[in-house]
């Protein structure tokens, strides 16, 4: 868990972030509506940043629980 967030919330929220700015950037891709590509870019950075904090919680459970089994 991150905060009160379950990992696979955290998951679908970026799946679903990436998959709708992927819709937008389709439906602008012949338009030049330059905000709306910013703000596609941004949502699209903020899934992979929710990616990557979600694959370094998993790791650093690993580890947790790596260094509490060893410990007993």
């Amino acid at each position: 868990m991150i905060g009160e967030l379950k990992y696979e919330e955290i998951s679908a929220i970026a799946n679903a972030l990436k998959k709708e700015s992927s819709i937008i950037n389709e439906l602008i891709k012949d338009k030049n509506i330059q905000e709306l590509s910013d703000f596609t870019a941004t949502v699209e950075g903020y899934s992979k940043y929710l990616e990557t904090t979600l694959e370094i919680n998993k790791d650093a459970d690993k580890a947790l629980e790596e260094l509490a089994s060893k410990k007993n």
